[in-house]
């Protein structure tokens, strides 16, 4: 995914941005013929029979919540919709990368960068059109940044790193009625875009790094829908105009989008006659996979992994996964005049020893040997290890449980033990907090209980918000619509990454996504040391993410909680099918060597 992509999952067992989906997207670069590993699984399928011309593909996302199709990437913050929106080309990114998340040219658009004069030069390929047959213009490119910095749009999309564009934050603020640092060589209507940057960063060769936008949107198509219609508009939910391989004919609401093959697509014309993109839910996967209903579902929950991975007539691929999963504690607010998160809420989460001691209580490690299968590993900082670069064994975290100095840690911050009740108490009042715990896998509520009790073990009442889990997309409106709400102190998120680590876009002092509104100078610093010209540096650069994993755990104003392994199930009749990071045209090339399903 890219970084304004950043989406939140479903689940803690699994959860892009535009999202690398364990399926490909547009935005990765050249196939890879290596035999690659993740774990123990294969990143690739090597069908020894060839491609039939045609075939129908059928493709699930595991999902117990309905998918909320949005096909504007500045809008759009489902990750079960991202990952199905892929064939069509990902929600319209423009370039290409290698395995390595650097940008490379031959995509839909190419870029250069001038450090010297501050600027990025795009340059979109002349044969790069919409569905329609209309062409991509530099207006397109620019229309994206309007979605996001135009309040009147809705987007939850704006942060410090945009803010590096010249002139963008005078138009976000409505002191400017045009972006003045983002110019058109050869007018509205052409192939170019030049952007002003106030300074460069080291990240800016890397896919999502946040400091410009990987994506178009459909100017001519939309400019007549007012601001406020354009989110819940058909032209953007049902009848969108894309760039992918594919295009969807067909879009149900909540459940499925039909694609056939785009006509105007710039490059390889898919072999496929149709994709059907369907969600499924978690009770109802397995079964779906042993009566050969589908050719692959992404996302399936860890704890299915030993029910499919001997399925007959299916190969279980894996990839590390770009995921971290966390525990936020609710400090603040946003501020949507200023654009800033406001470290003011009354909670004893105020105090570092109270959120250290509550993260050492955590029993992580148990609750992933009963539950992941080996698919998920608990964290010890908040840089995945697929970025191996930039992370160290050093960094240490709460990834052992640890009572006992959970314990010393609220004696000493002066929260006594009522022994009649059997929790804390502090100036008269009670230790109490509410966990909005998520709905998940079939394990979600007996997971959420289990970390309650491991909290009343040492004197912390915890409660259910409301008595019970939320239901997805309700807990994403609750956490992501401003101000923030005030009646839940922990929560649980999982969040399918850019491919560029930096975590401005996460945690920054003006990040919306920043949903527990920690606002902290230290962390505001070393994020923006990461960004440096300094880390320019390789060296430096490592040294600097290492510094903010280990600040961040001290100060715990988030918890890590686990990182993961993806696995597909894949039907042995596909053709071409790969998991890999470094492959640009899977949906082109991907085929099946039968018209019906393989059973062996």
């Amino acid at each position: 995914m890219k970084k304004l992509n950043i989406t939140l999952l479903a689940t803690t067992a699994v959860l892009a941005t535009a999202l690398l989906s364990a399926c490909g997207s547009n935005q990765s670069s050249s196939t890879s013929t290596t035999k690659l590993k993740a774990g123990s699984f294969d990143v690739a399928y090597k069908n020894p029979d060839k491609a039939i011309k045609g075939g129908d593909l059928k493709v699930a996302y595991q999902s117990d919540s309905p998918m909320k199709a949005e096909w504007l990437a500045g809008l759009e913050n489902d990750a079960t919709f991202a990952a199905m929106a892929s064939p069509a080309g990902g929600l319209d990114g423009i370039f290409f990368t290698n395995s390595a998340f650097k940008f490379i040219n031959g995509g839909p658009a190419n870029i250069s960068l001038d450090d010297s004069a501050k600027t990025a030069t795009i340059t979109l390929r002349k044969d790069l059109k919409w569905s329609d047959g209309s062409q991509v213009t530099a207006k397109d490119y620019e229309f994206t940044y309007e979605t996001i910095a135009n309040p009147a749009y809705g987007s939850d999309r704006w942060t410090d790193s945009l803010a590096n564009i010249v002139g963008l934050s005078d138009y976000h603020t409505g002191k400017a009625k045009t972006i003045s640092g983002i110019t058109f060589p050869d007018g509205e209507n052409g192939k170019v875009i030049k952007i002003q940057f106030k300074e460069m960063t080291p990240g800016m060769t890397q896919s999502g790094n946040g400091y410009f936008l990987e994506t178009v949107t459909p100017y001519q198509y939309l400019k007549d829908v007012a601001p406020k219609d354009l989110a819940s508009s058909p032209k953007t939910t049902t009848k969108p105009l894309v760039t992918g391989p594919f295009k969807p004919a067909n879009v149900v609401a909540g459940e499925s989008i039909k694609y056939v093959p785009n006509p105007y697509y710039w490059g390889e014309k898919p072999k496929l006659n149709s994709i059907t993109y369907e969600t499924v839910s978690t009770n109802k996967s397995v079964a779906a996979l042993s009566s050969g209903k589908y050719d692959f579902i992404n996302s399936m929950v860890a704890s299915q992994y030993k029910q499919v991975k001997n399925l007959k007539g299916y190969k279980v691929l894996g990839q590390q996964a770009l995921y971290i999963s966390l525990m936020y504690y609710n400090l603040g607010h946003y501020d949507t005049k200023n654009s800033i998160n406001v470290q003011d809420r009354k909670t004893p989460l105020q105090d570092q020893s109270v959120r250290q001691a509550v993260a050492y209580a955590r029993n992580v490690a148990e609750v992933d040997n009963k539950f992941s299968n080996g698919l998920a590993t608990p964290a010890n900082g908040l840089i995945p290890p697929i970025f191996k670069q930039f992370t160290s064994s050093s960094v240490k975290g709460y990834e052992k449980q640890n009572l006992d100095k959970a314990n010393k840690l609220l004696d000493a911050d002066g929260w006594k033990l009522n022994k009649s009740t059997g929790y804390r108490e502090k100036d008269g009042k009670e230790l109490s907090l509410v966990y909005a715990a998520r709905q998940g896998d079939a394990n979600q509520e007996t997971i959420a209980q289990n970390y309650i009790q491991q909290w009343k073990k040492i004197g912390v009442k915890v409660s259910l918000y409301n008595g019970k889990l939320m239901e997805f997309n309700s807990w994403v409106d609750h956490m992501t619509t401003p101000p923030g709400a005030d009646d839940w102190d922990i929560t649980d998120g999982a969040w399918s990454l850019s491919s560029e680590p930096s975590q401005q876009d996460l945690f920054s002092a003006a990040a919306p996504y920043n949903i527990g509104h920690f606002n902290d100078p230290q962390i505001t610093n070393d994020l923006n040391d990461i960004d440096s010209t300094k880390s320019e540096s390789a060296t430096y650069r490592k040294a600097a993410f290492v510094k903010y994993q280990n600040d961040m755990n001290k100060k715990a104003y988030v918890v890590p909680t686990n990182f993961s392994l993806n696995y597909t199930p894949v039907n042995k009749r596909l053709v071409g099918m790969t998991l890999d990071y470094g492959d640009m045209n899977l949906w082109s090339e991907i085929g099946v060597s039968s018209n019906k399903m393989a059973t062996k």
